[in-house]
Parts: C-alpha cells; structure tokens; sequence
C-alpha cells in the first residue's frame, strides 16, 4: 500500500503521521509537504507602493520557506521512523488542500493521511479545513486522524 502522508511538521501532522503508518502500515509513503511561498511573492503595500521586496529578497524568503518545508518532512520522518527506503519526500508550493490532491495523482497513492485539530463547524466555516477540503475533492480513500488534545476545554470540568 503506498501512503500519501501530508505534514507541516506540526504535532496534529506527526501524531497523524505516526498512526496513519501504525494503522495502514504502508509498503511505501510519499511524506508531502506544501510550502506557502506566496508570503515571498506578494510582499507588496497593498497595491500603493509595490512590493516591499527586492526580487533577490523575495527570492531568499521564499528558499527559506522551502528549506523550512524540508524540515518539516525531516522531523516527520524521524519521529514516525519509517525506514528510509520507502519514503519519498517532497516539498511543493501552492494551495494545501489542492497539492495533496494533485501529488496523491502524481504518485498514484492508494490512500492520503491528514490530520485534523479537530475544531467544530463554525471554525471550519471562517477558516476552513485543508482536511475537509481533501476529504471533498479526491477520488481517494482519506484517513483524517483526528488530534488528541489532552488539553481540550472539553475535558477541563469545573
């Protein structure tokens, strides 16, 4: 089974991570990272004074982006221990929910792995779910781990 596990190198992605592989136990993982380089590209005033960045800075904040993508996807891999020999690892840049999709094609995964915080309907509604918008939009199977937050408000009773 080749999984398609998606991170930001985020505890909800790596608990995610770690139980997508214990649960599906795949043959083969391509580890995804995507990169929000937009940040680097529009770094204008709001339309009055051009971008803030020269195009060799933009060009340098967005290299960082990348090169924080790539650590990401390392401290995934190391936390969850896959062997190396399975795993592919990459770093894209665009919209989340649309690159996994788009990557899981690529691959030809039989399965994506995401994580999800968890939170109700009204903050999926004012920003969204990368999970959710996955779960909508792909032909594939999804595994959508939800996060335990031993933190939650719902388990503090007064």
């Amino acid at each position: 089974m080749h999984a398609l596990i998606a991170t930001d190198g985020s505890e909800v992605s790596i608990d995610a991570a770690k139980k997508g592989v214990a649960l599906l136990n795949p043959t083969k993982v391509t580890l995804l990272t995507v990169a929000d380089t937009s940040i680097a590209e529009d770094s204008g005033a709001g339309g009055f004074e051009g971008n803030l960045l020269s195009p060799a800075e933009s060009e340098r904040a967005r290299q960082v982006i990348l090169e924080e993508g790539t650590n990401e996807l390392t401290d995934t891999a190391g936390a969850v221990g896959l062997d190396p020999a399975i795993v592919d690892r990459r770093v894209v840049e665009g919209a989340s929910g649309q690159m996994i999709i788009h990557v899981a094609d690529e691959v030809d995964a039989d399965v994506i792995v995401v994580g999800s915080h968890g939170h109700g309907f009204l903050s999926r509604v004012l920003i969204g779910s990368v999970s959710e918008y996955v779960v909508r939009h792909t032909q594939r199977p999804v595994l959508v781990v939800r996060h335990d937050d031993d933190n939650d408000d719902n388990n503090d009773k007064d």
